[in-house]
């Protein structure tokens, strides 16, 4: 049984960027782009996580 899969070293990097630009912009007080940040991070996260789910489905499958 496996219990961890592959890194993706692309969607690392751009969760890491996204989290210093948030990170950034609440420190400096730019509540509006933080909002949009957190928005487009949340999305992205939700987006790759249920990519890899059905692309692990295809792979049980074959």
């Amino acid at each position: 049984m496996k219990m961890f899969e592959k890194i993706n070293i692309a969607d690392v990097i751009v969760i890491i960027g996204l989290v210093t630009a948030l990170v950034l912009a609440i420190f400096y007080a730019m509540n509006e782009l933080a909002m949009s940040i957190a928005s487009g991070l949340l999305g992205y996260i939700g987006g790759s996580v249920k990519s890899a789910a059905i692309h692990k489905k295809e792979d049980d499958n074959l």
